[in-house]
């Protein structure tokens, strides 16, 4: 205590006044920024002076731009599909990092790879010949209590590897400026993800700050990280896959997964993606089941198998224990890591550190106390500042503070704690340090806890030259240790040595021979790719006709220019965006204001009154964006820049006239224009940008087909204005007006709707682009056998390809016109088993059977 006091009175690294002068950390804990151990060598004293050079207003808009990169990189806590951009918690960074010397951080990175490989010892002991429980040194219960405990893996033969390959530990100074270790991640170690892409975005922010500090970079990290995931393969495997299982976007740290795997170039999947076939794990593809030789698991130990550890989560993978067993696949990290998180075994750490390596612990753990009989327990209750927690596992109840609880609350605590004593451990309550926080305004103090990161590699550890740094929210309460916490973040910068400054080193040891491979495309990447083609595709078809029909509206030079809006309104009804009673109301004379309600009831959020069997373009772009955030390494940043103001379409105030609609829908329209357009040019022509483009071409086909069913169905002879409303939605006035010089006819209208081939918004060019793209489709069966969605769209393909519009009387024309609406009905009633022809074959991997 008389430390921090004098740290207290001495402002070492405020010296220049300005943000930082009017810091004050709070009394009775150790604060970062006024550590006096490393005098006049703190690495915080540059750093204020530049942050201090911002100034206030200086330091707000350079940060404007670290928010508009967390926003366009979408980094949120969850991804879900239909989730509302409201519901959707993003990520929160403070622009200023914690910092720490590389003299300390050599002394920290030393204590953090003791403690990984102490992990290691004491996971191959319970798994192995035991010797902690009969040496005396762990009590039986400590193990043998653990819901985690795999019993099945129990004398298996020792790896000649690290059992625990990836390993996180949080920490926290105590009021003396010693580091002490909160807790231990064994089971799904996660935040490194989180730590890179704050480390990207702070980089970018204080580029010349980072360099000047001579910033130790965390490309090297990764980049062995990588070479050692794949080196852990069979040296008989040309090229192994490395996989990460993760437990999908229902998850709050999915984009962790989703981005850590873009930046390692490993593939992402979820247990219904994956396969146990003869011990042998398998990924689902669109070119049919591959080996996976490594796979990382991020989903809980009990899920991890169904087989195995009955479970209500389908996020597992059935038979991958046995896999484990058989050696086919290294998993890191093995279910059953997760029994080194238990706080029970923190009482027995230095015993068993002396007992394996000699060696007492170079960090030691928070105190605590595990005793069946009570003990110091009691003492601890009675203190007023202890922490009451699970003994085995975090998620059976939550933490309880004393100092919070009043009398009746401690006592039965207390029985609880006296019935059960080996469920419980009492944790002695520990200030945390505190940084320096940004709070939009001046810069305070907030306690902190870091979570460093290591992986193995051969028998040694690496450890990441950073960190995620977890802030409180408040000064006076300390932050959640768990990602799922509401609990903001901030990267940590260990600042190398001016005279050695760090470098990066490429982790290749020869030169790599040209690819230009297919890539590995799983099935459930490709069925998303599908997806988002169809939902842009979808909400654009529907914005040009809600356009056409504020155009025609908004004229009020006869009753006949609203002639065209009651087909168009069929259209959207039968396309789900509408009722048919609400179409009824349109039939004759209609009330503007009505339409107005109507359109909005589309292209707006639309209210909870709405039915819930309605769609809506809103909806159509949510599901685009969430499907986007899920492809993030199938896309290019344009494209996702572009999905993300689409998302914003619907969102703000609803216009009071059908006039006031014609700008956003325009609007609209050109973003939509724009996300073809980068799709078209910016995405390599793989098997990803296949799917994409098959599912875009077959709602475009779709949507034409249903707006030209309904001309003809409404109208025998299709006038004039009708016509002209049906080239406007399909962009093809422009076309029509060039080559006809006259008001529409039905058959040149429909030519160049349906069967111009260069139309690249007609019918005919979007089959004969599927055509292409089918047939580029890898075959699962016998190539000489043209698949059922294949032999569809070819026979169509056909019929445009060989018929002629071509009419020399009224009896002509019917005829011509009724042999076009037979042949768009069929294939309107086709097309869908299109699609799902496709999904049997590459996403379910069955044989469609014809309901």
């Amino acid at each position: 205590m008389p430390q921090q006091q004098a740290q207290s009175q001495v402002p070492a690294a405020a010296d220049s006044g300005g943000l930082f002068g009017a810091y004050v950390p709070g009394t009775g804990v150790f604060d970062e920024f006024r550590d006096q151990r490393l005098g006049t060598e703190s690495p915080w004293k540059d750093f204020a002076k530049r942050i201090n050079d911002f100034g206030s207003e200086g330091l707000t808009n350079s940060w404007k731009r670290g928010e508009d990169m967390l926003r366009e990189n979408g980094i949120a806590h969850n991804l879900l599909s239909g989730e509302s951009e409201e519901s959707v918690r993003r990520w929160d960074l403070d622009p200023l990092p914690m910092l720490i010397s590389e003299t300390e951080w050599a002394s920290l990175s030393k204590g953090v790879i003791q403690r990984a490989k102490l992990w290691d010892l004491i996971l191959h002991d319970c798994y192995g010949n035991q010797n902690l429980l009969t040496s005396g040194i762990l009590p039986p219960s400590v193990l043998f209590s653990q819901p985690g405990y795999v019993r099945s893996l129990r004398g298996l033969p020792k790896p000649d590897r690290p059992l625990l390959s990836l390993y996180a530990v949080d920490v926290a100074r105590d009021p003396n400026g010693n580091w002490t270790v909160i807790a231990d991640r064994t089971e799904t170690p996660n935040g490194m993800g989180f730590a890179l892409e704050n480390r990207i975005v702070l980089s970018n922010v204080f580029p010349e700050t980072s360099k000047k500090l001579h910033l130790v970079r965390l490309a090297s990290f990764f980049q062995e990280l990588r070479s050692t995931l794949v080196s852990l393969a069979s040296s008989a495997v040309d090229t192994p896959s490395v996989v990460l299982l993760s437990p999908g976007p229902g998850d709050k740290t999915y984009f962790e997964d989703a981005f850590l795997t873009r930046y390692l170039g490993i593939t992402l999947a979820v247990g219904s993606e994956l396969t146990v076939r003869n011990d042998r794990l398998f990924l689902k593809t669109v070119r049919g089941l591959q080996r996976v030789h490594v796979l990382i698991r991020r989903v809980p130990d009990g899920d991890a198998d169904p087989l195995e550890m009955p479970t209500s989560n389908l996020v597992g993978i059935p038979g991958l224990m046995q896999a484990i067993r058989s050696g086919t696949v290294a998993v890191i990290n093995p279910p059953g890591t997760a029994i080194a998180e238990a706080p029970a075994f923190l009482p027995f750490l230095p015993a068993i550190s002396r007992h394996f390596t000699g060696e007492e612990l170079l960090i030691p753990s928070i105190e605590t106390h595990w005793n069946r009989a009570g003990g110091n327990v009691e003492t601890l209750l009675t203190s007023g500042s202890a922490v009451v927690k699970s003994a085995f596992t975090r998620n059976l109840f939550p933490p309880a503070l004393t100092r919070s609880l009043d009398q009746a609350q401690l006592d039965q605590l207390r029985q609880k704690i006296t019935r059960n004593p080996e469920q419980f451990v009492v944790q002695r309550e520990m200030p945390f340090s505190t940084a320096p926080v940004w709070n939009g305004s001046s810069i305070e103090a907030r306690p902190v806890a870091v979570r460093l990161f290591v992986f193995a590699n051969g028998d040694d550890y690496r450890v990441m030259p950073g960190g995620l740094v977890r802030s409180a929210s408040r000064s006076d309460t300390l932050p959640g240790l768990s990602l799922h916490e509401n609990t903001s973040s901030k990267d940590l910068w260990v600042l190398g040595n001016p005279a050695n400054p760090p470098r990066v080193t490429s982790n290749l040891t020869h030169r790599v021979a040209i690819r230009r491979g297919r890539g590995n495309l799983s099935s459930h990447s490709a069925d998303n790719m599908l997806w988002i083609g169809r939902y842009s595709e979808r909400s654009e078809s529907a914005t040009r006709v809600l356009l056409e029909i504020v155009l025609t509206a908004v004229d009020e030079d006869s009753s006949s220019d609203l002639l065209p809006v009651q087909p168009l309104l069929h259209a959207l009804s039968k396309l789900d965006y509408l009722d048919e009673s609400d179409v009824a109301k349109f039939s004759g004379d209609f009330d503007r204001l009505s339409l107005l309600r109507l359109i909005n009831s589309i292209y707006y959020k639309p209210s909870k009154k709405r039915p819930p069997h309605l769609d809506s373009i809103p909806d159509n772009l949510g599901r685009l964006r969430s499907l986007a955030a899920l492809s993030r390494d199938r896309l290019s940043n344009e494209t996702w820049r572009i999905v993300q103001n689409l998302e914003k379409i619907g969102h703000g105030l609803q216009p009071r006239s059908l006039s006031g609609l014609r700008a956003p829908l325009q609007q609209a329209i050109l973003l939509h224009s724009a996300f073809n357009g980068t799709c078209r040019e910016n995405l390599t022509r793989t098997e990803s940008w296949r799917f994409l483009n098959i599912g875009r071409r077959l709602e475009r086909c779709s949507w034409l087909l249903t707006l030209v069913e309904q001309v003809l169905s409404d109208h025998r002879l299709p006038p004039s204005a009708i016509l002209d409303a049906l080239l406007s939605v399909t962009d093809c006035t422009m076309t029509y007006r060039f080559r006809y010089q006259g008001a529409p006819q039905p058959l040149p209208a429909l030519d160049l709707v349906l069967f111009d081939p260069a139309n690249p918004r007609g019918l005919a060019y979007q089959l004969a682009d599927l055509d292409q793209n089918l047939s580029e489709l890898p075959q699962t069966n016998d190539e000489r056998i043209i698949r059922p969605a294949h032999r569809t769209i070819l026979r169509a393909l056909h019929f445009v390809q060989t018929e002629l519009l071509q009419a020399h009387d009224e009896k002509s024309e019917a005829v011509n016109l009724k042999r076009v609406q037979t042949f768009v009905t069929d294939l309107r009633k086709n097309l869908p088993t299109v699609a799902e022809q496709l999904g049997w074959e590459f996403f379910t991997h069955a044989s469609y059977t014809a309901t």
